[in-house]
């Protein structure tokens, strides 16, 4: 190559370079001006009035997608949509409209005043997807004042039907402990009611436990006394591992006996496909009595994490997690690493954080 064809390539390379340099640096100028690629940008109040006429304007298909599309706004451009989609939620004709619209108040725990006006109000919806998206709503934010409402609510809904907001109503009354007088004597009776959906009742025992209700001690008991079904005695004994941890020592030591009775009877199942049905109630038993401090069969609980099952081996985690067995920290470490199964290492991993506990692979 002469020096004449080897100086135009170097002014070739270096014109490159040098256009190359110019476009990183206007790419990184509009960058500042406008945010990271990253960083999500300011809404304009032009840019708002745009989405809220979508919203209002469009037909109901893309005004659902719309209302979607808000959870890619910063936190604070959220907040802007709150009263308006409150305002939508309580008086749009179209129900899906209304769905989503609560559906973005309960995730993003909207708490202002119109936004609980519309929980409580919603409830009471004829669309039952509306309704649940209120209890969601009221429950994401912890209203532990709407005794009224609950009980207007459970005297108005058809117990008789295993739909799924009747069974969720009992699920958000138990999570938010609401055991007043008046709603106890209310679920009481819907309980003994012949009519009453058998799922029903059984959501009605765990709402038991998880309201910590001592009104329904006898109920509890009877069930595991009683020849019941299996998911009933397995439900009932759910609530009463939860409810006799308040109980004085002499009563709370009856009934760890009376559970490890139970217990030891399903360990004395010779057939195998008997011992098998009733593994539902054998898992119940044993967080029952971990959570009531028997030791005895803690071990049977690491026993389920190393099953061949992957389903068991999920519902393990969940038993260390929701008893918060820290000292079984490893096993959650060694699944999210090696288990070969997705579903049980997302399982450990989202324990593992929840714990402030995870590290890298």
């Amino acid at each position: 190559m002469n020096k004449i064809k080897r100086a135009q390539l170097m002014f070739l390379v270096v014109l490159s370079s040098l256009l190359f340099t110019e476009v990183l640096y206007s790419k990184n100028k509009e960058s500042q001006q406008n945010g990271s690629s990253g960083e999500k940008k300011i809404l304009s109040n032009e840019k708002l009035n745009e989405i809220i006429n979508k919203i209002k304007y469009l037909n109901s298909t893309d005004r659902v997608l719309t209302i979607k599309s808000l959870s890619k706004l910063t936190e604070e451009d959220k907040k802007k949509f709150y009263d308006f989609l409150a305002e939508v939620s309580l008086n749009d004709y179209d129900s899906l409209v209304r769905e989503s619209a609560l559906k973005f108040l309960a995730d993003e725990k909207a708490d202002c005043s119109l936004c609980i006006e519309s929980y409580k109000k919603n409830l009471f919806y004829e669309g039952e997807k509306v309704r649940l998206q209120a209890l969601r709503g009221i429950e994401n934010l912890k209203l532990a004042n709407l005794q009224q409402e609950f009980l207007e609510l459970i005297q108005k809904t058809d117990f008789s039907q295993n739909d799924v907001f009747v069974n969720n109503l009992i699920r958000t009354l138990g999570v938010l402990e609401y055991n007043q007088n008046e709603i106890t004597d209310q679920l009481i009776k819907k309980y003994k009611e012949e009519t009453t959906h058998l799922e029903v009742k059984r959501s009605i025992l765990l709402y038991a436990g998880n309201s910590k209700n001592d009104a329904f001690k006898t109920i509890l008991i009877d069930v595991l006394d009683k020849e019941e079904d299996i998911y009933t005695k397995s439900y009932a004994i759910n609530a009463l591992g939860k409810l006799a941890t308040k109980w004085e020592k002499q009563e709370k030591e009856a009934i760890i006996q009376r559970l490890k009775e139970e217990y030891n009877r399903i360990l004395s199942i010779s057939n195998p496909k008997e011992r098998a049905k009733n593994n539902p109630l054998k898992q119940h038993l044993i967080v029952s009595l971990v959570r009531l401090e028997d030791e005895s069969v803690k071990e049977e609980i690491k026993k389920l994490a190393l099953d061949d099952d992957a389903n068991i081996r999920i519902k393990a985690l969940e038993f260390i997690e929701d008893l918060e067995l820290k000292d079984y920290i490893e096993i959650l470490k060694v699944k999210y690493k090696y288990d070969p199964s997705k579903s049980v290492k997302n399982k450990a991993k989202e324990i593992l954080q929840k714990w402030n506990a995870l590290e890298e692979k």
